[in-house]
């Protein structure tokens, strides 16, 4: 068998970056700690493990101590021994390694007019040991400028980080894949009229995989990462129908409805058709009221989930057909193509020094390009967009930062917009009400590009679209089965050139629609 050597994090290079970020802090006089420690010691999956960086600033005197925990006995019975500290050296970056019993003594040996910088106590952090606090009562102790400087220092990223975040990448670009073959093959079996596993009971039940389901779609995308050994970055959303207008839709135990092999009351919710084909006495609040209730016809699959490679997130989202044969329909196509297009073009801008105020301003105005095309909209493009109606149906922001945390440096993100370009004062506001960055952009940041277009009653219902003059109302309500339709990749804001994207899964129609089909 070959073993595959990990790397080690550059931590120690990631020290020196935070000493230089909270530097220029002091001056000024989302798994949230987990991220941190793992940014600083590669250590995230050692319980309880410390880090201690001194340095003076302004000086290239960055000291790093990496504090494991001792194997306990009446904890190593439970669970798997911390390493010893021959284990750490061979695989974290730090200068040097002690016993987490050190601690105190360390803290204890430092210069009388040390300032200690620690993370602040709140919901988000763990509470330092006892032997900790003792010493922080008797010295200059800060916790207001490290968490600011963490943030900034992870918002641009090393090439190892960036390595690490293509790997997750393609773990998770394969088993977008997968998923999308298995539908394929399902596809193919029906064709030739065969039956479906879950139609037999028994053994032949609980042996053949088909993707049949939400929750079918959601085992086989974690399974396939499993393998891999990957973990999943967050809970997957894996939307069909209706379903995919719910930006977060997650499925929990309680929403599912598994099926007990041979018991033909309790059976798997399928694939949401329609606008409301599988809500009970569900109604809008508006015109749409069961207006396509109960229909019945080929739909697409929103699946938005990513893989975890050694702490570091991806972030993926294809909207993919079900049933008409692995195609899609031809309404679906044309929001598909809409939405494409929408992340290819504000890909291609994405460069060092764009604002990206500016990526997500395009990006409404090739919706709104769009939908004068299909007739959903009419008038003059720039006065429908000052009206701010399109935000009904790409209320999220184009995308965010990716990294540790899948939602990267978003502390930092969600309080600090600079430099906001003149065209963004002379739109409305609500555009850009749940944008996750905005700033210009940095060398070696790695963002998602994830434009949508969805419809969703109620969002039709808070933006005011069925009293909009520039709607098409009659047009409209053909497009509303669709659902919802986001594609989103991952990509590195390199400096001089375009960005490069790490996600691999294909996206274009006829591709999409190949592996959907069983023809490839």
């Amino acid at each position: 068998m070959t073993v595959t050597p990990v790397a080690k994090l550059p931590a120690r290079t990631h020290a020196i970056k935070l000493a230089g970020e909270l530097t220029k802090q002091l001056p000024e006089a989302e798994r949230q700690g987990e991220a941190n420690f793992n940014y600083l010691t590669g250590a995230h999956d050692v319980h309880d493990a410390s880090v201690l960086i001194t340095f003076t600033p302004g000086a290239n005197n960055v000291q790093h101590t990496l504090f494991i925990p001792p194997a306990d006995p009446l904890e190593t019975m439970w669970s798997v021994a911390p390493p010893t500290l021959d284990d750490a050296r061979n695989r974290f970056d730090a200068g040097e390694y002690k016993a987490t019993t050190d601690i105190a003594s360390a803290l204890s040996q430092l210069p009388s007019d040390v300032t200690i910088h620690t993370l602040p106590v709140t919901h988000e952090f763990p509470p330092l040991p006892s032997a900790v606090n003792e010493v922080l009562q008797k010295a200059k102790h800060s916790s207001e400028h490290l968490r600011t400087a963490l943030h900034i220092a992870r918002l641009t990223k090393t090439e190892e980080e960036i390595d690490l975040i293509r790997k997750a990448n393609a773990i998770t670009s394969g088993a977008h894949e997968v998923l999308m073959r298995e539908l394929g093959r399902f596809a193919a079996r029906r064709a030739k009229g065969a039956p479906s596993s879950k139609e037999r009971t028994g053994h032949e039940a609980l042996t053949e995989w088909e993707v049949e389901s939400e929750q079918d779609a959601e085992a086989l995308f974690v399974a396939t990462c499993r393998r891999m050994g990957a973990e999943q970055a967050y809970l997957p959303i894996c939307a069909s129908g209706h379903h995919a207008s719910t930006l977060h839709y997650v499925l929990f135990p309680s929403t599912a409805t598994p099926r007990v092999p041979g018991d033909t009351s309790f059976t798997p919710r399928r694939m949401a058709r329609g606008c409301c084909g599988d809500i009970p006495d569900h109604d809008h609040a508006s015109s749409t009221s069961a207006l396509h209730a109960g229909a019945f016809e080929p739909q697409i699959l929103l699946i938005d989930a990513g893989a975890d490679w050694q702490g570091y997130a991806s972030d993926v989202t294809r909207t993919i057909p079900v049933g008409n044969g692995g195609k899609y329909t031809d309404r679906a196509g044309e929001i598909y193509e809409l939405v494409l297009r929408m992340q290819k073009e504000t890909e291609d801008m994405v460069r060092v020094g764009a604002h990206w105020d500016t990526l997500h301003l395009r990006a409404h105005e090739i919706l709104i390009d769009g939908f004068l095309k299909l007739g959903i909209m009419k008038g003059d493009a720039e006065t429908i967009l000052q009206t701010g109606v399109s935000a009904a149906f790409m209320p999220h922001g184009l995308g965010h930062s990716l990294g540790l945390d899948v939602h990267d440096s978003l502390q930092y993100l969600r309080t600090v917009h600079l430099d906001l370009p003149e065209r963004t004062k002379q739109t409305p506001a609500k555009l850009y009400t749940y944008l996750r960055l905005r700033q210009k952009l940095q060398d070696k940041m790695v963002l998602t590009v994830e434009p949508g277009c969805y419809f969703a009653p109620q969002m039709l219902d808070e933006h005011g679209v069925w009293d909009n003059q520039y709607i098409d109302h009659e047009v409209l309500k053909k497009y509303l089965p669709v659902g919802g339709v986001r594609i989103e990749d991952v990509v590195v804001v390199r400096d001089g050139q375009k960005c490069e994207n790490l996600t691999t899964v294909g996206r274009d129609r006829t591709w999409v629609e190949a592996r959907c089909s069983g023809a490839e």
